[in-house]
């Protein structure tokens, strides 16, 4: 399926990707943001690029939870223009950072705003689709379950919650993510959940599909699609195992 804003033929324009990663990271005055940027893309690949794409097929409204410097909105917003994105995070400095960012690369079709993911959230939606990278296992589980309690009333109903996070297996892969998480935030706040725990932490009715993401070094990616039923009303309690695992 096809939206407006994404053209089936962009999944596969490898050299307009490239290119728009060389102009975001370009849009930062900061080395160390730079150098950063150029990490990230790294870690998080063109093939992670492409699923989070797909999982954003077809939505036009979408929030990012804890978007850092920008680098997704950026990015995802200037490959399509006809999409909306609001991201938030709680770090005003990074948000400063990502506006600037955006106005140099002249894009009106995203805004950032500095809001704390670990409180109640003030959400202008509904979106129908929201991301959130690498943020969920940084939250203790009761802050999770209030967080995914949010954006579920947030999401219209055929919206997509889409969880790019750590899972704990194999455990060998898990534990080089867990140094490196260590080594980035200077300690050892980490809360990593297994699948069956996103699956319990929303509504029996939402439909869970899980994407094993395979890298060059070995991190223990995996991406959750939920896609709240149309017609379903907003809740995000209660859940029963019925996980969907599509292959790479």
């Amino acid at each position: 399926m096809s939206g407006p804003h994404q053209p089936a033929g962009h999944l596969h324009d490898y050299a307009g990707q490239r290119t728009a990663l060389r102009r975001i990271i370009g849009a930062y005055d900061s080395v160390v943001v730079r150098a950063y940027c150029v990490v990230r893309f790294l870690i998080i690949n063109i093939n992670m690029l492409h699923i989070l794409a797909l999982c954003m097929r077809g939505r036009s409204r979408v929030l990012e939870v804890g978007c850092g410097f920008g680098l997704f909105g950026c990015y995802f917003a200037s490959r399509w223009p006809a999409l909306v994105y609001h991201g938030i995070d709680v770090d005003a400095g990074r948000i400063t950072m990502a506006r600037t960012a955006a106005g140099r690369l002249g894009l009106t079709n995203v805004r950032f705003e500095c809001a704390d993911a670990r409180e109640p959230l003030a959400l202008k939606g509904p979106y129908d689709a929201v991301l959130m990278m690498d943020l969920v296992h940084h939250l203790p589980d009761a802050a999770k379950r209030a967080l995914l309690d949010s954006l579920a009333a947030a999401l219209e109903p055929g919206g997509h919650l889409i969880i790019k996070d750590v899972t704990r297996r194999p455990w060998w892969k898990m534990a080089f993510t867990w140094v490196l998480d260590v080594l980035m935030t200077r300690g050892f706040d980490m809360w990593y959940w297994e699948p069956r725990q996103f699956r319990d932490a929303l509504d029996a009715s939402w439909d869970m599909e899980t994407y094993a993401i395979s890298d060059w070094l070995p991190y223990s990616h995996i991406v959750y699609l939920f896609s709240r039923p149309a017609g379903s009303d907003r809740g995000a309690t209660g859940g029963s195992p019925s996980t969907r695992d599509v292959p790479p």
